[in-house]
């Protein structure tokens, strides 16, 4: 499935076994409730970090400590402990946000088509969304080459947690664990 951005698309970035997903399914309702011809996306991480040791509910559904972005070696991402894909409603239109939650800049030509491809594979979809917004050349040729979309920050996508909504505007992201139902519910319009 391709997306459409002639018609809303919201994109839930950091989707991952660590997902609260009774939460994101409700923002997700939310918004085909007012937009029952959004496109929502759920854009999977299938390798992360343990988080269950956080007793805050926004950590531990985190991909990974947040420290790790201070860190100057991308390696660090790399150190995950815990496997897998969460179940995807109905509704929502599934891709893949990379194998690791790496900017894929730094990764080799060979080591980012690795990631798409088993990242696509494992999220059934043919749609990829870079962690960090981060992509180059080589994210855009392996996309071509293997007839996966690939998702740009370029294209105009605003973000949920830091921009007003307009009802003019089609392309939206988001990480749910930081927009709790009732705001976001109040952002959207519904209230």
């Amino acid at each position: 499935m391709k997306l459409d951005k002639t018609r809303k698309v919201f994109r839930f970035d950091d989707i991952c076994i660590n997902t609260d997903l009774e939460h994101a399914n409700i923002l997700a309702y939310q918004i085909l409730k007012k937009y029952p011809d959004a496109q929502v996306l759920y854009c999977i991480s299938p390798c992360v970090n343990d988080m269950s040791d956080s007793s805050d509910p926004v950590t531990s559904q985190r991909i990974f400590p947040k420290i790790y972005n201070a860190y100057s070696d991308h390696r660090i991402f790399y150190k995950i402990d815990k496997i897998g894909i969460p179940e995807i409603p109905d509704r929502v239109i599934s891709a893949s946000h990379g194998l690791v939650h790496v900017d894929h800049r730094l990764l080799e030509f060979s080591a980012q088509e690795m990631s798409i491809l088993v990242s696509c594979s494992l999220a059934k979809s043919r749609i990829f969304v870079p962690p960090f917004n981060k992509w180059n050349k080589h994210t855009e040729k392996i996309c071509q080459e293997h007839d996966i979309e690939l998702v740009k920050f370029e294209d105009g996508w605003l973000c949920c947690e830091y921009n007003e909504y307009n009802p003019e505007h089609n392309l939206w992201y988001l990480h749910h664990r930081e927009i709790a139902p009732e705001h976001f519910k109040k952002w959207i319009g519904l209230l």
